[in-house]
C-alpha cells in the first residue's frame, strides 16, 4: 500500500498544471486539500424503489416548478418562468438522477446536508464530556457535510404530498456516521404563490446531540441561456453581512468572526459582480469564494416572516432574481472553484434542461454559486460560536425561503 502524499495547496496546483496543462483553476478539490480515502460502497442499485423518482410541484399559475428526489431529499430543477428569457431551470443538477447517488464526482447538488453541514475539524467533537469520532471524508483531515453517508445519501420517506409541497422523513439512527442520538427529521419543501421554494426543518432527538442542517442547491440565474459559462457577471448583495467567519488554509474556522470592512473581496454590503473581486479570495490559491457571511442583528427567535432580505442576486442576461431569507445565523457562498468543464475525468454534463444545441455541453469553474443557510462552520468545536446542541425534548427547526422574480430595473 503506497501511502498517501499530502501537498500544499500552491504545490498541488502547480501538480495539476504541470500534468493536466489545464487552467489551473480546474483542478478537483483533492488535489488542493491532498488525498482523500476510498470512498465506499454507496449500493446506488440497492436502493428502495422509487428513490429516484421524480416528485413534481409547481406554484398555481405554473411560473414557479420544482423537481425533488427521495434520495437524499434532494432538489433536481427549479424553473422560473417569469424572465425575459422564458422558463429557465436555475439549478444544477445531474440529467440521470441515479448519477446522484452514482457519480464520483459527489457535488451535493441540491441535497439535504446533515447531520451537521459544513466541516468539522479532524472528525472529532465533545459533547458533555464524551468524545466522538466521525469520518474523515475530506482529505482524510476533516468530516464534510456529515460524512461519507450524511443525509444527503439516505433515502427519505414521503409522509406527506400535494401539488405545491412534500414533506420527506428520515429516522437517522444513534451512532450513524459516529453522531449521538436517534434523530427524526421532516424537511418540508414548497412552491408558494409568491414564487419562493420553501424549505422548513423540524427535528427530534431521544438524547443529546448535534445538528445543523442546510440545503446544498447551486444556482445559476441564466441557466446557461446562450451557453453562458459561468455566473461572474451575477449581482449579489448580502446588506447586512458584516462580518465573516475567518478560516485557515483547509477552510476550518480559526475562531474568529472578522470584519468584510478589512476584507474588501468579502464586502457585499453593497451591490457588485461575483466576479469582480473574486480572484482576491482566499480559499485557493486562485481566489473563490467558500465563506460564511454572519447575518449582523441575527436572533434565533426571529421568525422568518420579520426578517428582511439577506442576500439578494440578479443576472442582467436573463433578468432573474432571487431573494433568500433565513432562520439561521450565517450563508456559506461558495463559487463552484471545483465544478471543470475541460477535464474528461471530472467533468459533469449539464442536464438536459440546461442545454442548447446538439454537442455535449458541461458545467464550467466558477458556473454556480451557492446559498447554505446554516450555523457558522466547525460550530461544534468553537464554544463561542452559536450552539448546535439539540437537546432531548426539544424541537429543531429552521426555516429558510428563495423567492424568484423577474429583475426590471436598469434593463
Amino acid at each position: 500500500m503506497v501511502p498517501a502524499v499530502h501537498l500544499s495547496p500552491v504545490a498541488s496546483m502547480r501538480r495539476c498544471v504541470a500534468l493536466m496543462m489545464l487552467p489551473v483553476g480546474f483542478c478537483s478539490p483533492a488535489s488542493l486539500r491532498g488525498a482523500t480515502p476510498a470512498q465506499p460502497d454507496f449500493e446506488c442499485d440497492a436502493q428502495p424503489k422509487g428513490a429516484y423518482e421524480a416528485i413534481e410541484l409547481s406554484n398555481s399559475a405554473g411560473t414557479t416548478r420544482a423537481t425533488l428526489i427521495r434520495y437524499g431529499a434532494t432538489l433536481t430543477h427549479l424553473t422560473f418562468a417569469g424572465g425575459r428569457k422564458g422558463p429557465v431551470d436555475v439549478v444544477l443538477g445531474w440529467g440521470d438522477a441515479r448519477e446522484y447517488c452514482a457519480s464520483p464526482q459527489h457535488t451535493y447538488f441540491g441535497a439535504t446536508i446533515g447531520r451537521v453541514a459544513n466541516r468539522i475539524g479532524h472528525g472529532s467533537f465533545e459533547l458533555e464530556g464524551k468524545e466522538y469520532r466521525t469520518p474523515l471524508n475530506e482529505a482524510g483531515f476533516d468530516t464534510l457535510h456529515g460524512g461519507w453517508k450524511g443525509f444527503d445519501r439516505r433515502v427519505f420517506d414521503v409522509v406527506a404530498q400535494d401539488g405545491s409541497s412534500v414533506t420527506f422523513q428520515y429516522t437517522s439512527p444513534d451512532g450513524e456516521e459516529g453522531f449521538p442520538g436517534t434523530v427524526t427529521l421532516r424537511v418540508t419543501h414548497a412552491i408558494t404563490e409568491d414564487d419562493e421554494w420553501l424549505i422548513s426543518y423540524n427535528a427530534t432527538t431521544d438524547r443529546d446531540t448535534v445538528l445543523a442542517l442546510t440545503n446544498h442547491a447551486y444556482f445559476n440565474l441564466n441557466g446557461n441561456v446562450d451557453n453562458t459559462p459561468t455566473v461572474m457577471e451575477h449581482i449579489m448583495t448580502v446588506p447586512t453581512g458584516d462580518k465573516y467567519v475567518e478560516v485557515d488554509a483547509k477552510l476550518l474556522p480559526t475562531g474568529a468572526v472578522a470584519p468584510v470592512a478589512d476584507a474588501p473581496a468579502l464586502d457585499f454590503r453593497e451591490a457588485k459582480a461575483l466576479g469582480r473581486d473574486i480572484d482576491q479570495g482566499t480559499v485557493t490559491p486562485l481566489g473563490g469564494y467558500d465563506n460564511a457571511w454572519v447575518f449582523s442583528g441575527w436572533s434565533p427567535e426571529a421568525s422568518l416572516k420579520e426578517l428582511p432580505v439577506l442576500v439578494e442576486v440578479h443576472t442582467p442576461l436573463t433578468g432573474i432574481g432571487l431573494r433568500m431569507k433565513t432562520t439561521e445565523p450565517s450563508v456559506q457562498i461558495y463559487s463552484g472553484n471545483f465544478l471543470s468543464g475541460t477535464d474528461p475525468a471530472t467533468r459533469i454534463p449539464r442536464k438536459r434542461s440546461q442545454s442548447f444545441g446538439t454537442e455535449p455541453q458541461f458545467y464550467q469553474w466558477r458556473g454556480a454559486f451557492t446559498l447554505e443557510a446554516q450555523h457558522y462552520p466547525d460550530s461544534v468545536r468553537v464554544p463561542q460560536f452559536p450552539s448546535v446542541v439539540l437537546r432531548k425534548g426539544k424541537v429543531y427547526t429552521q426555516q429558510t425561503s428563495y423567492q424568484l422574480f423577474a429583475h426590471t430595473e436598469g434593463l
